[in-house]
């Protein structure tokens, strides 16, 4: 009984670290993207300096992750960019072009930032 109960938690353990490694850059780029989003709908909201610096530091910050994601990606794969050559079909082009559209928002965001 004992082996039963250490097998299911160890089948648990293992598919929990399995999800959380970063295995799927597909879903942890959607993940990222939304949060930069979302950081950018909060921005328009804030209405202290304060909270619109960091918020610009959170979408920098995503951002930064965003990218060394798909570096890592791309390392690990060892293949060619193209999606239908990814074995996780994700488009490392698409990705890191809407990850530098984001930066150039958030850029403007940061002039805004500082002008006020």
């Amino acid at each position: 009984m004992k082996t039963i109960y250490l097998s299911i938690a160890l089948l648990f353990l293992s598919t929990t670290v399995s999800a959380h490694s970063g295995e799927d850059p597909v879903r942890e780029v959607a993940k990222k993207r939304s949060y930069v989003l979302q950081y950018q709908k909060d921005y328009q909201a804030a209405t202290s300096r304060e909270e619109k610096i960091s918020n610009i530091k959170k979408q920098v910050s995503t951002l930064q992750s965003t990218v060394l994601l798909l570096r890592n990606s791309l390392v690990k794969e060892n293949s060619s960019i193209r999606s239908d050559l990814s074995r996780f079909d994700l488009d490392y082009l698409k990705a890191m072009k809407n990850s530098l559209k984001d930066m150039q928002k958030l850029l403007k965001q940061l002039d805004a930032a500082i002008e006020d």
